[in-house]
């Protein structure tokens, strides 16, 4: 990608965009557009290509619709609370719930929404940590979105299965990608957060996924992005 460089003060070059240049549109100052046809498209010369992650605030396990679908904070799970619940283990584990759990994690969202301002989003993709499979050969996450304000007491989800990940054992960690809505999403404040919900009842959607206090295997959130 071509640049523009303008010469500073102390004879110094300095690169224009990534935020410090304006000029004004008559009513407020906004990143300034310059663009060079390079024989096949036109390349906006002060965009820069950005990669910032975000690790997550807060998180919570939730238990399933017949107790309301409260945070694991109620009752005893065997499960850490701040750990993302999926599916349903019953007759196993967790006796006491008897329809799927639920998980969500969320970010500081107002952080996000001011560094993607503007942006032009290239790729989202989140980190999701599996510590426990019903089965040894793994499952199925199932990944949805929130647009909760902070930590929740009961589960929410705006947009139910956006992917739909194999893991093949367990504690297993790996990089999902998102389709680029999300992270349009994420910038215009329309959404704040993952999900995790099963489908339907199978042991295949049954998983238990790091929380906030694990450490680096915390969920997080990765999105390339053009400013």
């Amino acid at each position: 990608m071509p640049f523009v460089k303008y010469r500073g003060a102390n004879g110094e070059w300095i690169k224009l965009g990534g935020g410090n240049v304006r000029v004004s549109n008559g009513h407020t100052w906004i990143p300034p557009r310059a663009r060079i046809w390079n024989g096949h498209e036109w390349l906006n010369l002060l965009e820069e290509r950005k990669i910032t992650t975000w690790e997550a605030t807060w998180s919570e396990g939730y238990w399933g619709a017949d107790h309301g679908n409260i945070a694991h904070t109620h009752y005893n799970s065997l499960w850490r609370h701040d750990r993302l619940a999926q599916g349903d283990y019953q007759p196993y584990h967790d006796r006491f719930n008897k329809s799927i759990e639920h998980g969500m994690a969320g970010f500081d969202d107002a952080n996000m929404r001011a560094e993607l301002a503007g942006a032009r989003i290239e790729k989202v993709e989140i980190y999701l940590h599996s510590l426990h499979w019903a089965y040894m050969s793994g499952g199925t996450a199932v990944i949805g979105l929130h647009n909760a304000r902070g930590w929740q007491e009961r589960f929410s989800e705006v947009n139910h299965g956006v992917a739909r990940v194999r893991y093949y054992r367990r504690d297993q960690g790996q990089w999902i990608t998102l389709p680029n809505w999300v992270g349009d999403n994420l910038r215009d404040n329309l959404i704040t957060g993952i999900t995790t919900s099963a489908d339907n009842n199978s042991l295949w959607q049954y998983g238990i996924f790091a929380g906030i206090w694990d450490g680096w295997k915390k969920p997080k959130i990765r999105i390339t992005y053009w400013k």
